[in-house]
């Protein structure tokens, strides 16, 4: 599954190959930024004005996940690509406003890593960044994805799996010079792991969101919230990796069935009050069994309606840029869609970018 990429590059990858030979020499400028984390690239006319209004010079594109084959048998991978993303709006075009806005913004290709795939590899940390370069080299190249000067791995590791990963980050740097890239390397960096030493890498980006329990139905906000963050701002000053800074902008509704967290949702209206009835901040209590999809949401079921609310993010943002204390660095949107972010004004967007939060 690694080397299907590399057989449909084929061609197409030779008359680009002038192009690899010569890239761009790694640089990492400050500039307003977006996660786009969807598995088609397909921005609409809403995301590309987004783009162009706020100025956003780079987009940090999610390219494949690194997943255990469960059940592999002996000599099959024991990893495997999977939730490759489609491009259509780099290689197979769009309207000429449209390119030539993307074909002036830098993309970093990223490769979210799921924890039980890193422990699958461990030992194997060489093979792993191989093919982890080899099919974003293939990819990039094949979709034709302009101005790409990093590699992003994204992986929550432990205390546990931390040797694995850093010697993984280690093989990938030294992959990417094999390959004659002109590329750095990145980290996503979670809260709880700015208590440790990082990654060898380039950059990192910190992740301020998830930043609670969403499988905790006793908490208020999973997504942002201040009190979850406010413990480890004192590791910034003194962190030892450049960091970058993303926020959320999206929301997601958080089923319980008792104490136990059953499942992401989305799109319930829970202003219907046949249906719900108002709980404790942001949960409602399902008042009678209805279908939703593929399952049925019992009577007594919680659904706890979770947003990235401006005020919270910006007292966060706050809180971080005075422990950053003017250090360089760039602040990304988690993600771009436009129906999320058809919740935010302009000037909160403006403040949300902003070094400093208004």
């Amino acid at each position: 599954m690694w080397l299907l990429l590399a057989a449909a590059v084929g061609g197409a990858a030779c008359a680009r190959d002038k192009k690899q030979e010569t890239p761009a020499e790694p640089s990492h400028t400050e500039t307003n930024a977006v996660y786009y984390w969807k598995t088609v690239f397909d921005p609409d006319s809403a995301e590309i004005a987004f783009l162009r209004d706020h100025r956003v010079g780079r987009v940090y594109l999610r390219l494949f996940d690194v997943v255990e084959n469960r059940g592999a048998t002996p000599g099959e991978e024991t990893v495997v690509p999977n939730a490759s993303v489609v491009d259509k709006a780099l290689k197979h075009g769009s309207d000429s406003l449209s390119s030539a806005l993307l074909n002036r913004t830098e993309f970093v290709p990223v490769v979210y890593i799921t924890l039980d795939a890193l422990k699958a590899m461990e030992g194997k940390e060489g093979e792993l960044a191989e093919k982890i370069v080899l099919r974003a080299k293939n990819m990039c190249s094949y979709n034709e994805i302009p101005n790409v000067k990093e590699l992003q791995l994204d992986c929550d590791w432990t205390s546990s799996t931390e040797p694995s990963y850093f010697r993984l980050c280690d093989e990938v740097k030294a992959k990417i010079k094999n390959h004659k890239l002109h590329w750095g390397l990145s980290s996503t960096i979670r809260l709880h792991q700015l208590r440790r030493e990082p990654p060898r890498v380039d950059r990192g980006v910190l992740m301020v969101y998830n930043t609670g329990s969403f499988d905790n139905p006793r908490a208020r906000n999973s997504i942002i919230d201040e009190e979850d963050v406010k413990p480890y701002l004192k590791y910034l000053d003194k962190y030892p990796l450049p960091l970058d800074v993303a926020y959320p902008a999206y929301s997601w509704q958080l089923l319980f069935r008792g104490p136990r967290f059953a499942g992401i949702m989305s799109g319930l209206d829970t202003s219907d009050t046949t249906l719900f009835a108002p709980g404790p901040d942001n949960a409602f209590i399902v008042r009678q069994d209805f279908p939703y999809r593929d399952r049925v949401i019992y009577e007594g079921d919680v659904l706890r309606d979770e947003k990235s609310d401006i005020a919270e993010i910006l007292r966060v943002k706050r809180g971080i840029e005075k422990e950053l204390a003017g250090k360089p660095h760039s602040n990304i949107i988690y993600h771009l869609d436009s129906r999320n972010l058809s919740n935010y004004t302009d000037n909160e967007i403006d403040s949300l970018y902003a070094k400093s939060a208004r």
